[in-house]
C-alpha cells in the first residue's frame, strides 16, 4: 500500500512537473511573440517618419513652383490683373425683414405701447 502510494506521488510530482514546463514553454513563446511585435511596431514607426520626410520634401512650395515653372510653362501673374479694392461694387444695404412687415401693417393693427401696459396678460386677472 505504501509503495503505491509512492508510486502515485512520483506519477503526480512527474504530471505537475510536465504541467509547469508546458506553461514555461508557452509564457516563453508568447514573449517571442511579444517581442517581434515590438520589433514590427517600431519598423513601421520608422517606415512612417521616413515617409513623412520624404512627404515634407516632395511638397514643399519651392519645389512645386521649380517643377510648375519647368513642366507646365506657365506665365507668371502679373500685378496690373488684378483690381482695385475701389473698383469694387458697394454692398447693398441690408433691410429689416421684420421692421418692414410691422411697417405694411394697418394702423389699427400696431398696438400702442400705453394699451399695452393696462392690458390684462395670462399671469395677471382682470381686475
Amino acid at each position: 500500500m505504501l509503495r503505491l502510494l509512492h508510486c502515485l506521488m512520483v506519477m503526480g510530482l512527474i504530471a505537475s512537473a510536465g504541467y509547469v514546463y508546458d506553461i514555461k514553454y508557452r509564457a516563453t513563446g508568447e514573449a517571442q511573440q511579444a517581442q517581434k511585435l515590438r520589433h514590427e511596431i517600431r519598423a513601421e514607426k520608422d517606415r512612417i517618419a521616413a515617409a513623412r520626410a520624404q512627404w515634407g520634401k516632395l511638397s514643399s512650395p519651392d519645389r512645386i513652383q521649380d517643377l510648375a515653372a519647368r513642366h507646365l510653362k506657365m506665365k507668371s501673374i502679373e500685378p496690373s490683373r488684378f483690381g482695385a479694392i475701389a473698383n469694387l461694387p458697394m454692398r447693398p444695404k441690408a433691410g429689416d425683414p421684420i421692421g418692414d412687415i410691422l411697417q405694411a401693417l394697418p394702423p389699427e393693427a400696431q398696438v400702442n405701447n400705453q394699451d399695452a401696459d393696462q392690458a390684462p396678460t395670462g399671469s395677471v386677472g382682470e381686475q
